[in-house]
């Protein structure tokens, strides 16, 4: 039986990235591994989500948590178009995925940038 997975991106401090029910309608989280066989994503995708989580995460300053966020409005807005391609790409790589809501850092609003 094919599919067909409504996924939202939208990352956060210390959270996984992905939203979606797959098999248990109670969990909703899903790690970038899990997503990457879930949704049956190529290596070379997951790599680059990755990498896209791993700048937003290096963003996080536990010790002073007002700190935290990139370093400039240029960087950032750099970082949420990369964000949005990458959506993009899910949606057209993924052979059981139905759309991406993507959301980036939770400044784009549910439901404003589909795929």
């Amino acid at each position: 039986m094919i599919r067909s997975v409504v996924v939202s991106l939208l990352t956060g401090w210390q959270e996984d990235p992905f939203y979606y029910d797959f098999d248990d309608p109670e969990e909703y989280n899903h790690s970038i591994e899990e997503a990457g066989e879930q949704l049956q994503l190529p290596a070379d995708l997951i790599s680059d989500i990755r990498a896209w989580d791993a700048e937003y995460q290096a963003t996080y300053n536990p010790d002073e948590f007002h700190k935290s966020g990139f370093s400039s409005p240029e960087i950032a807005a750099a970082w949420r178009e990369r964000g949005k391609e990458l959506a993009a790409r899910i949606k057209r790589e993924s052979p059981v995925t139905a759309s991406v809501d993507y959301q980036a850092n939770g400044l784009i609003p549910k439901g404003s940038c589909m795929f």
